[in-house]
């Protein structure tokens, strides 16, 4: 039944009213969450309102889904990332800002952009309106603002974008907002480059890399901001588009969809606890474990793409679809992983190899590498209703939220225990192969790196040869840590720590990942 006006809620019932026919056993916890939540010192306003809506998702019961399917949910195997029972939202989108600034929007009252403040200034808008969480994909920056940048002065173009860059950062106070830049050097490139390198924000930010077609300086002053901030990521652009074509976005962590599309859910295999699944035989985990989870995996994120389409009616009545900024068909649904070494070392361990780890082993790695293969080729088999723009689920390596203790995120050797150099990248870019859909290794990097950005660079090239498709690097030095696919500000880790309220959300997220990881401050540092 399609809801209207007249058969929304009255917003002056009581909450017993309001929460009749949910779950009445959740009550009494829903009450003090809530109470939690309004009395909190530590969250803002804004904070507090996103949790509250938080909390009335999770009132509401699954979609339709199997008892076996549940009961992998419940004992921690298949885990559904804070999405709430039923979404009614998908939980990325990647609009075509390019069209919002030829042809404006009828429905946010814009016109077509004819110079750069109307393009930062409609820009500015859009992201205030993005239907998802947050506008975790804020364009392919410079593509967008370069055809305007002769509208004015150099001058006064370094101070739009500046404004620009500092608007975006405090109106959407999160790590998970991504723009990308490049292959090619362009002006406003640069020019971003030297603003966020003196304006210092959390905005996640990628540089889409080609050794043929990204100039060797352009390359240069990357390596040089990435090691100041740990941002720019160094994007594998040609791997990219073997796999997607050019129509591609690079979105909130790092994570890969249509240009105009989007993720409708995130539902992810815990791998260490899937492993306990299995006889301590690596044929039984390949072979009946794998496919078993993974049909269930599937099962899942087909009951919650029907709700979004077929149930909340998302696309329908929605103007970012009716102005061609959002289309149906280039959505897909993500089917991720965590966890790959520890799920790898405690099969080796029951193999009664325990001292063959993930990073460090042959076997090891050959184990890793056929794990996340049999995980991709399970997930592919299985038919997605409205996931047009994949072949069914796309397979992604999932990072790490501060409910993970004991867990490394996505396919990477656990922070601290990594191997010399070279084997570090190989082990783990053996298995970036397979996952399309997201995934990235970590590199830091001590002091000496400064002073010879074309090793880091040669290092960055090399990386892509052994099959990684994505690389952050960084510095110990720097004050920006990458938590797992996004940043923290030291300061801002030793201001949870005095439970202070902090101005980003994805802040809150990575001190309590860190808190619960402290050696993920203790990567291994690299000299070069």
């Amino acid at each position: 039944m399609k809801t209207n006006r007249k058969n929304l809620p009255n917003p002056f019932l009581s909450f017993e009213n309001l929460t009749e026919g949910l779950i009445p056993e959740k009550l009494p916890e829903f009450k003090k969450s809530i109470r939690d939540i309004m009395q909190s010192h530590e969250l803002i306003h804004e904070q507090k309102r996103d949790a509250l809506s938080n909390i009335a998702k999770d009132a509401l019961t699954y979609p339709s889904i199997s008892a076996e399917a549940r009961a992998l949910i419940e004992e921690g195997v298949i885990c559904l990332l804070n999405e709430g029972a039923a979404p009614y939202h998908p939980r990325y989108v990647a609009p075509m800002y390019e069209r919002l600034l030829a042809n404006g929007s009828d429905f946010l009252e814009l016109g077509p952009a004819v110079d750069l403040y109307d393009a930062t200034a409609s820009l500015t808008t859009a992201y205030k309106n993005v239907p998802c969480e947050a506008p975790v994909f804020i364009g392919r920056i410079d593509e967008l603002l370069e055809p305007y940048y002769d509208t004015v002065s150099p001058e006064e173009a370094r101070k739009v974008l500046r404004s620009f860059w500092l608007l975006v950062d405090r109106l959407n106070p999160s790590a998970f907002v991504h723009a990308n830049i490049g292959p090619q050097k362009t002006r406003v490139g640069e020019l971003l480059l030297d603003i966020d390198r003196e304006l210092k924000t959390l905005t996640n930010l990628t540089l889409r890399f080609d050794a043929q077609i990204t100039p060797h300086d352009f390359a240069l002053r990357a390596i040089r901001n990435a090691l100041e901030l740990t941002k720019p990521y160094f994007l594998n652009h040609s791997r990219m588009v073997q796999d997607w074509g050019e129509d591609y976005a690079i979105a909130s962590c790092y994570n890969s969809m249509r240009l105009g599309g989007g993720i409708f859910t995130l539902v992810r295999v815990n791998l260490k606890e899937m492993v306990k699944l299995a006889e301590p035989s690596i044929d039984d985990l390949l072979k009946r474990v794998i496919p078993m989870v993974a049909e269930k995996q599937i099962e899942i994120i087909q009951s919650r793409v029907r709700t979004i389409v077929e149930d909340v009616g998302w696309f329908e009545q929605n103007y970012w679809v009716d102005e061609g900024l959002i289309m149906k068909e280039k959505f897909t649904a993500y089917a991720a992983v965590f966890g790959l070494a520890e799920g790898v070392n405690e099969l080796m361990a029951r193999l009664g190899r325990p001292q063959a780890r993930y990073g460090h082993d042959a076997q090891a790695n050959q184990l890793a590498s056929d794990i996340t293969a049999a995980m991709h080729h399970a997930v592919k088999k299985v038919a997605l209703p409205y996931c047009k723009g994949w072949d069914g689920a796309c397979f992604h390596a999932q990072v790490g939220i501060n409910s993970d203790v004991g867990v490394t995120p996505g396919v990477r050797i656990p922070s601290g225990e990594e191997p010399e150099l070279y084997a570090h990248l190989r082990a783990e870019g053996h298995t970036h192969e397979w996952i399309e859909g997201g995934v990235s290794t970590i590199l830091e990097f001590d002091q000496t790196a400064t002073g010879n950005p074309e090793a880091v660079l040669d290092i960055i090239k090399g990386a892509f040869k052994e099959g990684v498709r994505n690389l952050s690097i960084g510095s110990a030095s720097s004050e920006f840590v990458r938590v797992t696919g996004y940043l923290i500000r030291r300061s801002d880790l030793e201001a949870a720590k005095a439970h202070k309220a902090l101005r980003h959300s994805s802040s809150i997220v990575g001190s309590g990942f860190l808190q619960t990881k402290p050696n993920h401050l203790h990567r291994v540092r690299r000299k070069v």
